[in-house]
């Protein structure tokens, strides 16, 4: 009955055991076939070659055109004669007829100051002389018939002389007391008033030749010897920066010294052309152009690197090729171009992706399949 029993339960444990062996034996089938596909495609997998493209570059050949050297900087104008008109007598205004932006000829009356005390003058100094005149006319006689000294004669005589001269005084007082223009010009100031008191220290007026303007430019140091060295071809320009209104100006002079508390020198420039619209006192910019290159290569800037150094084009083998500042050489440059030496006037410079190509290396030019 025991022996039954255990029968029973191996036939129970084996039942329970078919279904777990055949799942393993299945998984196992997977596994190895897994296995088998994987080494499969390691074994015959297609190897493709990448090769990187070459850096794609623009290019440019140099043109002709001009380079200028010039530096930018900041003045006024000044009437180049400013003529202070200072009365030399001093009284009362009683006509006082020019106004500010008057143009006055040479001679014109500008004012008229109260004349009463240079007339009296004039008549004290005139009474004197008539005095005087007719004694010499006396004595004068009776020395020709030798009837007085010469010592008296020349008395008498030096009296006369000097009431004369005391009596032209008073005249030119007396003309003193009309103040007229002594030269032709637009006035700039006019500070005196009818029935004000005209004097010496104080103008009537400041006339200036508004066609004749300059301008003293304070230039720094540093161009001291450039400027003495190019003060016959300097080219200048004055501009007034809030309308664009030009116009050129000749170098009259350059200060042979520098200014110790400043470090600049003075360059003064005469204003040329149309100058309607140029007024003394006005805030301009001169641009001096003090050296320049016509009909030569050029390039811009943006060619060249940080180092100053340059890539070429070389289309035999379509590399891009270094050239360094050294043998680049350039000897005229401004801010925007520069002059390519000629012997390398025909060559094609690299001005896009100059930054990421190195020497020998292939490049593709833009365009270019």
């Amino acid at each position: 009955m025991i022996k039954k029993i255990d029968e029973e339960k191996k036939d129970q444990i084996k039942k329970k055991l078919a279904p777990i062996v055949i799942r393993y034996i299945a998984l196992f089938l997977i596994l190895g076939l897994l296995i088998a596909f994987i080494s499969y495609a390691i074994s015959h997998k297609v190897v493709v070659d990448y090769e990187t493209p070459a850096p794609i570059v623009v290019v440019q050949s140099a043109t002709i055109g001009s380079i200028e050297k010039k530096v930018e900087l900041p003045t006024y104008i000044e009437a180049k004669d400013m003529i202070p008109v200072i009365p030399f007598v001093a009284g009362t205004i009683e006509e006082y007829s020019v106004s500010v932006g008057d143009y006055v000829q040479k001679d014109q009356v500008l004012a008229q100051i109260d004349t009463t005390i240079f007339e009296q003058q004039k008549l004290q100094a005139q009474a004197a002389y008539d005095a005087y005149k007719s004694t010499y006319d006396r004595v004068k006689k009776l020395y020709e018939n030798n009837s007085t000294s010469e010592q008296n004669y020349d008395e008498v005589k030096a009296k006369m002389e000097a009431s004369r001269a005391q009596l032209e005084q008073a005249k030119t007082q007396l003309g003193y007391a009309t103040v007229k223009a002594p030269v032709s010009g637009t006035v700039l100031i006019a500070p005196q008033a009818k029935g004000s008191i005209a004097s010496s220290p104080n103008p009537m007026a400041v006339i200036a030749d508004l066609s004749n303007q300059i301008v003293n430019i304070e230039v720094p140091e540093k161009y001291f010897d450039i400027f003495n060295a190019n003060k016959d071809t300097m080219r200048v320009t004055i501009s007034r920066p809030n309308n664009g209104t030009s116009t050129t100006a000749q170098v009259l002079s350059i200060d042979p010294y520098i200014k110790p508390e400043s470090k600049v020198f003075a360059l003064k420039c005469q204003l040329q052309g149309d100058l309607s619209y140029f007024r003394p006192g006005m805030y301009v910019l001169a641009t001096i152009e003090y050296d320049r290159a016509e009909n030569v290569p050029v390039l811009p800037q943006r060619v060249r690197k940080t180092d100053g150094s340059v890539y070429y084009y070389d289309p035999s083998d379509a590399t891009a090729n270094y050239i360094s500042p050294e043998q680049l050489n350039i000897t005229m440059e401004n801010e925007d171009y520069f002059e390519v030496p000629a012997k390398y006037a025909s060559f094609n410079f690299i001005v896009d992706g100059q930054n990421t190509v190195f020497d020998k290396q292939k490049v593709d030019i833009k365009g270019d399949n």
